[in-house]
């Protein structure tokens, strides 16, 4: 019976008090959007590192296949 009263509680404390799940929502959104930016503004770097690295790959020096 006390799981029930505290989860009960647990919605009282947002539903008492509307500006607490506002600022939680808000939050979350901030969280989310902030993300969202960063991996958006990070994307033209990204693809240039990884292209340089697909270039350094593909010119390494080799072994020929038969070489022991």
């Amino acid at each position: 019976m006390s799981a029930t009263i505290a989860r009960v509680r647990g919605i009282t404390f947002f539903v008492l008090h509307p500006k607490r799940l506002l600022a939680l929502v808000g939050g979350i959104l901030a969280g989310l959007v902030y993300v969202w930016y960063a991996a958006v503004r990070a994307v033209p770097g990204v693809k240039r590192r990884k292209t340089a690295a697909r270039e350094a790959w593909r010119r390494r020096p080799r072994r020929a296949p038969n070489a022991a």
